[in-house]
């Protein structure tokens, strides 16, 4: 998935907020709001979070991303996500090379 809709993955990320950890009043929770100040999540609930954002997103996570610049509120994380999807594509190579041997062989097989 890459992020065509930046709505949808905040979406999935709200959702699993509301329903994994205690939201006094889910309604009024601002994309924007911090999870830490509003003590909707702590230090292990930032870490159940990276593994879900791992498994549902695909996504790697290395420790020294793990800030409040990252992670602190569902718009943050969504931009996160997005982000790390994004790298991902510019990362993975275009095609595998091909070998100079194969070619020949290929135009052997098949002559001009």
């Amino acid at each position: 998935m890459q992020c065509e809709d930046i709505r949808e993955v905040r979406g999935e990320i709200r959702d699993y907020v509301i329903s994994s950890f205690y939201v006094p009043s889910p309604e009024t929770l601002a994309d924007s709001a911090s999870l830490l100040k509003s003590g909707i999540i702590d230090e292990t609930g930032m870490l159940e979070m990276v593994a879900f954002l791992e498994s549902t997103f695909g996504i790697g996570i290395a420790e020294e991303d793990i800030v409040p610049e990252n992670l602190d509120s569902i718009a943050r994380v969504a931009a996160f996500v997005c982000r790390k999807k994004a790298d991902a594509v510019v990362e993975q190579p275009l095609a595998e090379p091909i070998e100079i041997a194969d070619a020949v062989e290929f135009d052997e097989v098949h002559p001009g």
